[in-house]
C-alpha cells in the first residue's frame, strides 16, 4: 500500500513538473493581450478606423511592443502547443479575475 502511494506521489510530481512555466516575455504577452481585449470590448459602435487604430496602438506603446511583434509572438505560440496552452490559460485566468 505504501508503495502505491509513493508511486502516485512521484507520478503527480513528474506530471506537474512537465507543465511549461511562463517567462517574462510570456507574462508581457499575457498583459498585452488582456489590455487589447479590454480596449476592444470598449469600442463604441460609432468609432471610426482611425480611432480604433489609435486605441490599439496606445496599448502596444504602453507595453513597448508593436502590432507586428505582437502578431509574430502570437504565431510563434503555434510551435509549442503545450506552451501555448499555458499562455492562453494565463490569459483566461487574468480575464476571469477582473
Amino acid at each position: 500500500m505504501k508503495q502505491a502511494i509513493i508511486v502516485l506521489a512521484i507520478l503527480c510530481i513528474v506530471g506537474c513538473s512537465k507543465k511549461p512555466s511562463l517567462n517574462a516575455e510570456d507574462i508581457a504577452y499575457v498583459q498585452t493581450t488582456v489590455d487589447l481585449l479590454h480596449v476592444r470590448a470598449n469600442f463604441a459602435t460609432n468609432m471610426d478606423s482611425a480611432q480604433i487604430t489609435f486605441s490599439l496602438d496606445t496599448v502596444y506603446r504602453r507595453h513597448r511592443t508593436s502590432q507586428a511583434e505582437y502578431r509574430n509572438r502570437s504565431a510563434a505560440l503555434a510551435d509549442d502547443p503545450k506552451h501555448a496552452e499555458a499562455v492562453f490559460s494565463a490569459i483566461s485566468d487574468s480575464i476571469s479575475k477582473q
